[in-house]
């Protein structure tokens, strides 16, 4: 199914890559260096190489993590709920019933 969407479609994945680094591996990678149980410097520096890494092994995983969300909420959009009668998918918000 081709993925042709507007009106920010694609800052979904960008707004979950970006929460999962900092919050799951930033943070806790921080605060772990500030505690003293790992050397500062070796927590900002695999911070800062993380923060590089971690979003590209992780871009597909945030786009399936947001299409999930994504049809979670508009279950109609799928190509198998739509009804019979319809000849497309509707996917312009102002074109929705």
């Amino acid at each position: 199914m081709p993925i042709i969407r507007t009106n920010g479609f694609y800052i979904g994945p960008i707004c979950i890559n970006y929460g999962f680094t900092a919050f799951f591996l930033i943070c806790p990678l921080l605060v772990l260096g500030f505690s003293g149980i790992i050397s500062l410097n070796i927590s900002i520096a695999l911070s800062f190489i993380a923060s590089f890494l971690f979003p590209i092994l992780f871009y597909v995983t945030s786009w399936s993590l947001w299409l999930m969300i994504y049809y979670l909420c508009l279950p109609n959009e799928l190509f198998e709920n739509r009804p019979e009668t319809s000849d497309d998918l509707l996917f312009d918000e102002d074109e929705r019933i």
